[in-house]
């Protein structure tokens, strides 16, 4: 499993790499989408039927690189995720 999930990430950030390579993401974009993120984290968690747990888990990737870049503790992103 522990396998698998770093192979989930490292194609994630070879999307995110090759997808942004033309221009950087403003704050403001950055911050939207990690708002964004967190709530679609929430609502995919609550109407969870135990199928979508590599969804959840990249989305929590996601969310923790973007908080990262906006310079958040990994306790903010996980109360921002969860709450």
């Amino acid at each position: 499993m522990k396998e698998f999930m770093i192979m989930d990430t490292k194609k994630l950030i070879i999307q995110q790499n090759s997808s942004q390579a033309e221009k950087m993401r403003s704050q403001a974009e950055i911050r939207a989408r990690y708002q964004l993120d967190c709530q679609q984290y929430k609502s995919l968690k609550n109407n969870s039927d135990g199928n979508n747990q590599d969804h959840l888990l990249m989305l929590y990737t996601e969310i923790k690189l973007l908080g990262w870049v906006l310079g958040k503790t990994e306790q903010t992103v996980i109360r921002d995720a969860n709450s």
